[in-house]
């Protein structure tokens, strides 16, 4: 089974989905209008990046060939000043476990999750995670 850019993009944020909407805070697409929560609860923000790709077999008899697409999943956790980060590590914890060492029904395979710790950004505490992404696209 082959993945194209539009559906690994929404089997990406399915995954992150079906992980996140067990807490009951929000989460915000970068592709999706939304505003920012007003009340001083966690929420977060995901985003992904397609970066290299190549050409990774000739076309067969069949005239297709394969490529190799990799990427970065960014979620941005944000959680109220003053509160400390265990919070913010629990719900990283909740990302890193949805997507390491998975992949999804296209076989886009998730490795190399991280927590860092960014700092302020107005009136939050912002930590990201990252995971890196793979697949093939065969056309």
């Amino acid at each position: 089974m082959s993945a194209t850019f539009d559906a690994a993009n929404d089997e990406i944020l399915a995954f992150f989905a079906t992980a996140w909407t067990p807490t009951g805070l929000l989460a915000l697409y970068e592709n999706v209008a939304g505003a920012k929560p007003t009340a001083q609860v966690s929420w977060a923000k995901v985003s992904l990046r397609h970066g290299g790709g190549r050409q990774s077999s000739l076309s067969g008899g069949l005239g297709t060939s394969r490529f190799d697409r990799t990427g970065i999943v960014t979620v941005q956790i944000f959680i109220p000043n003053g509160q400390g980060l265990s919070e913010g590590y629990e719900l990283g914890k909740v990302v890193i476990d949805a997507f390491e060492g998975k992949a999804t029904a296209s076989h886009i395979w998730f490795r190399n999750a991280k927590i860092t710790e960014v700092g302020p950004s107005d009136e939050w505490f912002q930590l990201n995670v990252t995971i890196e992404f793979s697949y093939d696209e065969i056309k």
